[in-house]
């Protein structure tokens, strides 16, 4: 699929992709600079991934915790099958040969630079758009975690693809004690997935599969995966579904634990 741009910023007069640029605190420089050129001293730049999970996957659903944690850290499997049936798969792509970075080599579901004047949210879902044709909508939600890296911010927004679409995340502080059991948010973010369906293959991905955890793991120690750190790649498993950082269900509610007493 052909890159499009809403913005008349994000490219330069040679069509390359414009970023802008930010400070260490994560505010704007009111610079920017093209793709390819070489950084200034002090100014960074924001990368959005998004990753969609098969919420629905294994009897893996709304409320329950199965799967989340299975294979944690695990090596085992081929990276070619299914799984083992009981735990959540991620989908990932191969980049296609001709990428500048990591050609040929799979990823998680999608991954690029928010372009200059582009909000974190919306660069994530034109990144989905354009990779795999699949319109979503990010308004009002804010990354799952974010990761620093060398040259900037790496926002990522973990999204459950199933049956079940009834958006909690306006009711999550309402929610957030019948749910601490679990620590599970019971809601999926996006209809179901079929691969089929999705606008692949295109420019920038040669195909998609679904994948768990262990088989991800497997692809990695094959050389066929983009070098992700082994703990980054559970912390991405461990975190999906989860409100916050703080396992509450070990808490026991203690005061203190409340979503509302934070900040």
């Amino acid at each position: 699929m052909t890159q499009t741009h809403e913005n008349p910023d994000a490219a330069d007069d040679s069509g390359r992709e414009m970023w802008s640029m930010y400070d260490a605190d994560r505010i704007p420089t009111g610079t920017t600079m093209a793709r390819g050129d070489q950084f200034r001293p002090g100014e960074l730049h924001m990368v959005v991934h998004v990753c969609i999970f098969d919420w629905g996957s294994a009897g893996v659903g709304p409320g329950s915790a199965a799967g989340l944690n299975s294979g944690a850290g695990s090596r085992a499997g081929s990276g070619t099958g299914t799984g083992s049936g009981d735990e959540v798969r991620m989908l990932i792509q191969r980049r296609t040969d001709h990428k500048a970075g990591w050609p040929g080599m799979w990823d998680v579901t999608v991954g690029g630079s928010a372009t200059a004047g582009e909000s974190s949210a919306r660069g994530a879902e034109r990144e989905v758009y354009e990779e795999l044709g699949l319109r979503i909508d990010l308004t009002g939600t804010r990354p799952s975690f974010t990761f620093n890296f060398r040259h900037g911010f790496d926002d990522f927004y973990l999204l459950r693809a199933g049956s079940c679409t009834t958006d909690t995340r306006a009711n999550q502080r309402a929610n957030h004690r019948a749910n601490v059991a679990t620590n599970i948010a019971p809601a999926t973010d996006l209809p179901p997935i079929e691969l089929a369906d999705l606008a692949v293959p295109n420019d920038e991905v040669a195909e998609v599969r679904w994948a768990t955890r262990a088989e991800i793991h497997a692809l990695r120690d094959a050389g066929e995966f983009i070098p992700y750190r082994p703990s980054a790649i559970d912390f991405v498993f461990d975190m999906l579904g989860r409100n916050d950082i703080l396992d509450l269900a070990d808490e026991g509610g203690r005061p203190g634990t409340d979503i509302a007493d934070f900040g």
